[in-house]
């Protein structure tokens, strides 16, 4: 028999609760870098340096569309999971409803919109003309799966606001497998080329769905709506819009600078184009435990919120940030001896877009720490409900990052694309920690 009352991280030493949680988070994206490692392999292995360029590039503008999806979604988990802390079942299924509907209208509307936009996109991001048509490829068919992304990551959200970040972690290990398989059926055994590699995304992600479904349907069948919880107001809609929005700008607005750095990028040339695409996967090693760190401190910080505990919020940013400063070192000592032969992997026949990747993953592995505590602010504040603070941090970040790609890459090469993300890194937390201190500073009064 499953047990299905939530686990509360409301009591207990706060820094044990957050690690608890981040570790299957920090698993998944063990798992997920796995699996876009092991995509740029095999892509990079059978359709050379011209179908990884493809990739990298309609990656730029699926990650954009992903970050709508996953903003949106997160804000509507944030709702249901500050409901979780209060105990307010009736609250919960409502929250749950109303995320549910309102990613499927979503769906369908992003859906509707990218599919004949694509093209025209990637042709404003410059994209060199012998790779275009197979980033189109990829970039449609990954947006006609926008309902299963949608639907994915609203059904892990609400089973991650139950306080189990456990099982979906094992759903993404089977996601992760069949689309590694897939990878090398569709493109190795069929010929599909990056269409395939999209294809196994789309269908692997399905199935990691429907699992999530199914448990959801075990675990939590408390949390599900009855009939009556489907008749929901006006108020209960904007309530999740207004943070589901402000959430999915604050990472929109991100991408929007990643796409326009991405646009001078591929002016530089297909095997640039190559070896950054190469060194983002290894990035993503730097990256992958401070966003499951960060994604356990939005639920931590929500459930605590709803159940009136400041003072472990408080706690918990407190030592989040002392683990990201930890974090930060390790990645940057690990980038040392790893960094050069894991990139040679994906780029065997370019020793010159080896040492361009190289270069780029020691700059910014040195300076991922602030990155990290940049991170926990921000998913406190997300945590707490907050939305203009996270929204002016991707500005910030945003801005930053069009400022250094537009002066920096033109006078000074490659070394300026390795600084893009350190120094958009740095502007976006400052006014995360003048938010953050104004807050506090107003509950002593």
């Amino acid at each position: 028999m499953i047990p299905q009352s939530p686990i509360l991280l409301t009591s207990g030493n706060p820094a044990k609760r957050i690690v608890a949680f981040a570790l299957p988070l920090l698993a998944g994206e063990v798992l997920h870098l796995f699996y876009t490692m092991t995509d740029a392999y095999i892509v990079g292995r059978w359709l050379g340096i011209n179908g990884l360029a493809a990739v990298g590039v309609s990656a730029s503008l699926v990650q954009f569309v992903f970050g709508l999806v996953m903003g949106l979604t997160g804000g509507f988990a944030v709702i249901t999971t500050q409901r979780v802390g209060e105990g307010n079942e009736e609250a919960i299924r409502r929250s749950v409803a109303t995320g549910l509907l309102l990613s499927l209208a979503l769906a369908l509307i992003m859906t509707l919109a990218l599919l004949p936009l694509s093209r025209p996109i990637l042709d404003l991001m410059q994209t060199p003309t012998e790779i275009i048509d197979y980033s189109t490829s990829y970039a449609v068919i990954i947006f006609s799966g926008t309902a299963v992304f949608m639907f994915y990551f609203m059904v892990s959200g609400i089973i991650h606001a139950g306080g189990d970040s456990f099982t979906p972690m094992l759903f993404t290990v089977v996601g992760v497998i069949l689309n590694i398989v897939l990878d090398i059926l569709f493109i190795a055994v069929f010929s599909w080329g990056v269409g395939g590699a999209a294809a196994a995304t789309v269908i692997s992600e399905l199935i990691a769905c429907t699992l999530c479904v199914v448990f959801l349907f075990r675990r939590f069948r408390r949390f599900l709506p009855r009939r009556h919880d489907w008749a929901v107001g006006w108020a209960e809609i904007g309530t999740h819009l207004s943070l589901g929005i402000a959430m999915a700008l604050q990472r929109s607005i991100v991408e929007v600078g990643n796409l326009m750095v991405q646009t001078v990028v591929n002016s530089l040339g297909s095997l640039t184009v190559a070896a950054v695409t190469a060194a983002q996967r290894v990035r993503g090693l730097n990256m992958m435990p401070l966003f499951a760190l960060s994604r356990a401190m939005t639920t931590y910080t929500a459930q605590n919120y709803g159940a009136q505990k400041m003072d472990r919020v408080y706690s918990g940013l407190f030592q989040a940030c002392l683990i990201s400063l930890g974090l930060g070192v390790f990645m940057a000592t690990l980038n040392q001896f790893t960094g050069a032969p894991i990139v040679s992997l994906f780029l065997r026949d370019s020793p010159e877009a080896v040492t361009l990747a190289t270069q780029y993953i020691l700059i910014t592995g040195y300076t991922v720490f602030i990155l990290g505590i940049m991170l926990v602010f921000r998913s406190v504040l997300q945590g707490l409900g907050m939305k203009r603070s996270p929204i002016i941090c991707s500005v910030m970040e945003t801005v930053m990052s069009i400022v250094a790609a537009f002066v920096l890459i033109p006078r000074i090469g490659f070394i300026g694309v390795c600084l893009v993300n350190p120094l958009s890194w740095l502007a976006s937390g400052i006014p995360l920690y003048i938010a953050f201190g104004i807050y506090r500073k107003s509950l002593r009064y």
